[in-house]
């Protein structure tokens, strides 16, 4: 987050979020392909090919297909301020939280990775869990 050069480029991410949509970013050229390819697709199912309902549609397929990450550090008042401005980022997106794990939490997960493997000498599997 500390490469987030304008707080416009997290407008637009929110928009996306969002609608699906940012507005402004297509030429109407684009648009008039955009309606084109997605005419057939909302015959299909029934609905009446408006301005809107292709528009409509065209955003929901955004929505359900687009994917990405976005990396913050959730320490002071920066991330939170981004949170409040741009509420996209936490009501549309999954969040995974990562902290430091606990000493015996990353022993327990050493001991099953390691105990599948061929080591039969418990000192060297004990050796590799400690280090």
């Amino acid at each position: 987050d500390t490469q987030i050069k304008s707080e416009s480029f997290l407008e637009d991410i929110n928009n996306i979020l969002n609608s699906g949509d940012v507005p402004g970013i297509y030429d109407p050229s684009e648009i008039d392909e955009i309606f084109a390819t997605m005419k057939p697709i909302v015959q299909a199912s029934g609905m009446n090919p408006t301005k809107s309902n292709l528009m409509s549609r065209y955003c929901m397929r955004i929505r359900s297909n687009l994917h990405c990450v976005l990396c913050m550090s959730p320490i002071g008042e920066v991330f939170r301020a981004r949170l409040r401005q741009f509420p996209a980022l936490v009501n549309c997106c999954t969040i995974d939280w990562f902290s430091e794990w606990p000493d015996e939490a990353l022993r327990s997960v050493a001991n099953a990775l390691l105990g599948e493997t061929d080591i039969d000498d418990p000192g060297l599997l004990s050796g590799l869990v400690e280090s």
